[in-house]
């Protein structure tokens, strides 16, 4: 089979987990389906590299649509461009799209697709986006796209029940896929096992990390509220909270997950919650919100509070700083599971 996937999310760095988790759903099921030819495809005044790990297989292509992406976003608003019609116009039969992220794709409803949600947050709560934000998701036409896809993967129960309550999407149309963690090298942590103290965090010589510093969705406010409180009792008075700015790149943000003391995720809203995961990755325990899929979806160890009671985020807080340092192993084959939940999507299409 051909599988066209939209690639442009692969090479979007602002993109964060998203592009981590399209990236290697993608490559695992190239190397999993090696008789399939992958077509990806990219949009753009140059034409971008893949990531290694996905560019080296041997059943992948890359597409490019020599177009500025200004252009192409008000053709796909006018109707004009369509992303599935344009790769078929130049390359070979598709038998399948798949699309690991919402964006501007333009016209799909006749077409064999498949798309990834990550939440539906824009939808529930449209105020913890910015006025750009929200012309944005306006713009792609969102509900269309997710409505008119053949097949949904969704990566939560918590996101396709939300699926199937506001868009009123049919149960047998979208299906679990399960993910993992995207960052993953824990090398460079030295702990032994059989030394209680090695074991330990130093918290007086490490920091609490939380992301998300401008997002009001990852309720920072509270994160900043438990730590202040924290810092009351002379024990804790000199740790410290630590909210990157921007967007840190895929080694800035591994060597913040490993250097911290513990990890915050007070989100009032996640889909699924994949820093949980990277952050568990490399022994940093967490302390994560009880709303939306965290509770469902967070790694096993997680501590949990309430996103608006800061008390109980301070409480939460002493008994993760007290909590062995114990990296979590990840698991070697959960995107090959991943990438036969996908096989099974596209054999459903298919049939």
């Amino acid at each position: 089979m051909r599988i066209f996937i939209d690639a442009r999310s692969f090479i979007d760095t602002q993109r964060g987990g998203v592009s981590r988790v399209a990236t290697k759903i993608s490559t695992a099921y190239a190397k999993a389906y090696p008789n399939d030819e992958i077509i990806c495809a990219t949009t753009g005044i140059k034409k971008p590299k893949l990531p290694n790990c996905l560019a080296s297989q041997p059943n992948v292509n890359h597409i490019h649509l020599k177009i500025a992406n200004k252009l192409w976003s008000a053709g796909c608003m006018s109707g004009i461009a369509s992303l599935p019609r344009s790769v078929a116009r130049i390359s070979k039969k598709i038998d399948v799209f798949f699309f690991p992220n919402i964006g501007f794709i333009g016209a799909t409803s006749k077409m064999p697709t498949i798309l990834l949600l990550h939440d539906l947050s824009f939808l529930i709560e449209p105020h913890w986006f910015t006025r750009k934000q929200r012309l944005w998701h306006h713009a792609i036409y969102t509900r269309h796209l997710i409505t008119t896809a053949k097949q949904l993967l969704s990566v939560s129960e918590t996101t396709k029940r939300d699926a199937i309550r506001i868009l009123g999407i049919p149960e047998d149309r979208i299906t679990v896929i399960p993910i993992g963690p995207t960052l993953t090298d824990t090398s460079n942590i030295r702990l032994d096992p059989h030394n209680k103290r090695s074991m330990a965090h130093p918290f007086t010589k490490k920091y609490i990390l939380a992301l998300g510093e401008n997002n009001p969705r990852k309720n920072i406010a509270i994160a900043k509220a438990a730590v202040n409180a924290l810092r009351a009792d002379t024990h804790y008075a000199d740790i410290k909270l630590i909210i990157p700015t921007g967007k840190p790149t895929d080694d800035q943000l591994a060597s913040l997950y490993k250097n911290a003391a513990v990890f915050l995720y007070p989100s009032w809203y996640e889909g699924y919650g994949l820093p949980l995961h990277e952050a568990a990755s490399f022994g940093t325990p967490c302390v994560a919100s009880t709303s939306g899929a965290l509770p469902e979806t967070a790694p096993m160890g997680t501590f949990f509070a309430d996103p608006a009671k800061p008390h109980h985020w301070v409480e939460a807080l002493k008994l993760a700083l007290t909590k062995p340092r114990t990296p979590v192993a990840p698991d070697l084959d959960g995107w090959r599971k991943a990438a036969t939940t996908l096989h099974h999507a596209i054999s459903t299409i298919k049939t």
